[in-house]
């Protein structure tokens, strides 16, 4: 929360695992058999809470390594983007 009680992401751009992704995940694990088709592999994502927050929520698509700073904010959208995130936070901190 910012010290105006605002939540940290709001208004900025940021990104995560997207709902491409977790709609790719459930159909995985139902596909297997692992789940019932009415139960998901998360309870709630990513994507809609960031934009229910005022986020600008970003993506670059399925299992894309994707990242991006906005000021001090880096995000990345998810495992595949650790190299990404880590070249943003170095740049960030002047090195």
């Amino acid at each position: 929360m910012r010290p105006d009680g605002r939540p940290l992401v709001t208004g900025k751009t940021v990104t995560g695992f997207a709902n491409v992704e977790e709609d790719f995940a459930d159909q995985a694990v139902w596909d297997m058999g692992a789940l019932p088709a009415d139960e998901h592999v998360m309870p709630w994502r990513i994507e809609d809470e960031l934009k229910r927050l005022g986020a600008n929520f970003v993506q670059a698509g399925l299992w894309k390594s994707f990242a991006i700073r906005d000021a001090n904010l880096v995000t990345g959208q998810q495992n595949f983007s650790g190299g990404d995130v880590a070249d943003l936070v170095i740049d960030a901190l002047g090195r």
